[in-house]
């Protein structure tokens, strides 16, 4: 008897090794997969502009890293004593306006040198809304606690995604000719928007990712891995939203799965055993003797 349906992870004309480079940006959950990589000694830059939700944040994230004068003064914003940018996760408000920007403008630098060497782009969408600053007129990365009634929520469409991200990848494989970009869509659930909201929004993801696979554009499943294949609430962490421990462990096999080769896997277990044994290894107080 079968009690669970195994997804048929997709076979891609690449694999990846300690020798490349890797950018992910995206919601929460890129943090999750950009971490397995970062810690297992790979070459990579996770979420350089803090965690990015929807779709148009992340590709204005992506216009700024290839053209880091496109950041203007207007984003800057102050809110409760704090300076904040709308194009930026809240990881970067300062009290302080200068340390906020001279921050902002050192990642942009970074995250550009970092693009123009990039062999993977690993973008996950997490949700179909987005919140339009009045002011502005600009589809912020973070509200930042400022009133609601300051923001127009809106839907976005497929249409929308698409004709953004064709131009968006044009213009990325011009400055990066290599680059090879994989779309996955956030298992995490964003139910504050409501059920059957939630699952229209990830629908809108799940279509738009599939128009733009091709040319070197491929989408991974890793929200059909929790929705299809682990399909139970143990997966999830207690706000039954966001993945478990142990479901991102079996993520992570899956993406070992996928996009290794038998030597990268040595190697990475190589580092995961050395990283254990560092962790394992007893403080020891040096002043005690002396």
């Amino acid at each position: 008897m079968k009690f669970r349906t195994e997804i048929k992870l997709p076979e891609y004309p690449f694999r990846i090794t300690y020798d490349d480079r890797i950018l992910f940006l995206g919601s929460c959950f890129s943090d999750n997969i950009g971490r397995f990589f970062e810690e297992n000694g790979f070459k990579v830059s996770v979420n350089p502009f803090g965690t990015l939700f929807n779709p148009i944040s992340i590709a204005f994230a992506l216009k700024l890293a290839m053209n880091p004068s496109l950041f203007e003064e207007r984003f800057i914003v102050n809110n409760d004593g704090l300076w904040h940018s709308i194009a930026h996760h809240g990881r970067f408000s300062n009290e302080n306006r200068q340390i906020l920007t001279d921050s902002i403008k050192e990642h942009l630098t970074t995250t550009h040198d970092f693009l123009l060497k990039t062999d993977f782009l690993f973008l996950t969408f997490g949700t179909s809304y987005v919140y339009r600053y009045k002011k502005e007129d600009f589809v912020v990365a973070n509200c930042h606690k400022i009133p609601a009634y300051e923001f127009d929520k809106e839907r976005i469409t497929v249409k929308t995604i698409v004709e953004e991200y064709r131009n968006l990848i044009s213009e990325l494989k011009k400055l990066n000719p290599k680059l090879k970009i994989v779309f996955t869509v956030s298992p995490v659930r964003h139910l504050g928007d409501g059920f059957h909201e939630n699952q229209v929004s990830k629908s809108i993801l799940h279509l738009a990712a599939d128009e733009l696979v091709g040319d070197d554009c491929f989408y991974f499943p890793s929200y059909e891995i929790f929705q299809d294949d682990l399909r139970d609430y143990r997966f999830y962490a207690q706000d039954l939203c966001h993945p478990s421990e142990a479901g991102l462990r079996y993520l992570e096999e899956k993406i070992v799965e996928t996009f290794f080769t038998a030597e990268t896997e040595a190697r990475r277990k190589e580092v995961e055993k050395r990283n254990k044994a560092a962790a394992h290894r007893p403080n020891i107080n040096y002043t005690a003797n002396i």
